[in-house]
């Protein structure tokens, strides 16, 4: 036995006992994968002529679990039940659950109690933002992410748009010192306002958090950089061990709502059109909360490598056991296809962007797109629903990648020196292009 096969096994004997039972059954496991039942209601407040075996199906479910699993991987019988009823200041109505499996008309979930991690299974706002958020994301650094928020800002303020950027690669921050010179450095950064909001000053310091980038003198535009440690950057090790306190100023408050809160009033003081927020690398919370919790627009930076395709693929799978957040948050991501070579012909069935689109679809297929032999066009339903769906070569597909051209001058690329803007431009106007026709030039739409 070990830590997967415990939850397997507890999930089947969970499974096998739903029909007496009754209810829906919450397989909680703790910080040290120890597995627990959670149910709505102890045995005595169950009327015996409704639910009749509902405590003796109960018992034996806690029995088999106990003599499978007690002690390594379960708590011992006596300890192993737990009800919502008599603990709802722990395990209030919206935590975090990911569905295992069903019988006899009702559900097994998992709620897994986590150090870090748990913010992969936040659910996806489903009200939209104004302004539009969208966030940078790779699995792996050197992909281009932070060199890409600073063309996209400059792009985005030739037209004449106000641009929010946000560096949220906190343990390696980068775009904060990319689109500001050291001189214009604001007095204090995102870490700092973690820090200070929870002793009550976040407010205080809001002014000071922010710069404009000169990458915005010729055009029409503006340009606001906050970044990640501000110019008294004083022990910012310290500060950074403080950034993730779930506790705000007015109490317990999980990290994402701080962000959100964060956000706002950047927002709020900054009046953008657009917000670009550069992400952390990997599968940390900071990555799961901009893409889920601020309901952002995602672009997921991909390189045709093993390393990236399994990566993604871990991300994925964890979601796949999510059918409802899946439905609203696939709309939101897009993959772009990073360091493609600059010669690379996108219509060569054997070129390099070939084989990244065909491994992206195939991805997209196993997890995120609707099945499409699951279609009841032509059936009994009048009205069937749209199927989430594309075809390998499809460019409106969100699999397909907006590609991104190599180019030599991205290795010693500075946004602040103007002469290379021109050069640089070029290796992304595939996707400069692609953007506008999304969110700039028709409006923001869910689909082009």
């Amino acid at each position: 036995m070990n830590f997967n096969e415990a939850l397997q096994r507890a999930r089947q004997l969970a499974i096998a006992h739903l029909g007496r039972i009754q209810e829906d059954i919450v397989l909680v496991r703790d910080l040290r994968g120890r597995i627990r039942l959670l149910l709505q209601t102890p045995p005595y407040k169950v009327e015996p002529g409704v639910r009749p075996h509902f405590k003796t199906g109960l018992e034996a479910l806690a029995k088999a679990i106990s003599d499978d699993l007690s002690p390594t991987y379960a708590y011992p019988k006596s300890d192993l039940v737990l009800f919502r009823d008599n603990l709802s200041n722990l395990f209030p109505n919206d935590i975090s659950l990911s569905f295992l499996g069903e019988s006899d008309g009702y559900k097994i979930y998992l709620h897994d109690r986590l150090l870090i991690g748990s913010e992969w299974d936040t659910d996806l706002p489903e009200e939209e933002t104004s302004p539009k958020r969208f966030t940078l994301y790779s699995m792996k650094g050197g992909v281009g992410r932070s060199t890409t928020v600073s063309i996209l800002a400059w792009h985005l303020a030739s037209k004449g748009k106000r641009v929010l950027v946000v560096d949220l690669d906190l343990e390696s921050p980068g775009v904060g010192t990319t689109l500001l010179d050291e001189n214009n450095r604001p007095l204090y950064g995102v870490v700092d306002w973690f820090v200070e909001e929870a002793l009550g000053n976040g407010q205080a310091i809001l002014e000071d958090m922010v710069a404009e980038s000169g990458l915005a003198n010729t055009t029409q535009g503006r340009i606001a950089v906050v970044p990640a440690c501000g110019a008294d950057s004083y022990d910012y090790i310290a500060k950074l061990g403080r950034t993730y306190l779930e506790r705000g100023s007015q109490g317990p408050e999980c990290w994402p709502d701080r962000l959100k809160r964060l956000l706002l009033d950047l927002e709020a003081q900054e009046t953008p059109d657009f917000v670009l927020l550069d992400s952390r690398t990997g599968l940390h919370d900071t990555s799961a909360a901009l893409m889920l919790a601020v309901n952002a627009e995602t672009f997921m930076f991909v390189a045709d490598t093993r390393q990236t395709w399994a990566a993604y693929e871990v991300l994925f799978s964890h979601w796949k056991d999510q059918p409802e957040q899946i439905k609203r948050l696939r709309k939101r991501l897009w993959v772009l296809g990073s360091m493609i070579p600059r010669d690379d012909k996108e219509d060569d069935e054997n070129s390099y962007s070939t084989g990244l689109r065909d491994r992206a679809w195939e991805l997209f297929t196993d997890y995120l797109y609707d099945d499409e032999s699951e279609s009841d066009e032509g059936g009994e339903d009048p009205n069937p629903p749209e199927l989430f769906s594309f075809k390998s070569d499809d460019p409106y597909g969100h699999h397909f990648p907006r590609r991104i051209l190599w180019d030599d001058a991205l290795r010693t690329f500075n946004p602040l020196a103007s002469s290379n803007l021109d050069i640089v431009s070029v290796s992304y106007a595939s996707f400069l292009r692609w953007f506008d026709e999304t969110y700039v030039d028709a409006g923001i739409t869910e689909d082009p």
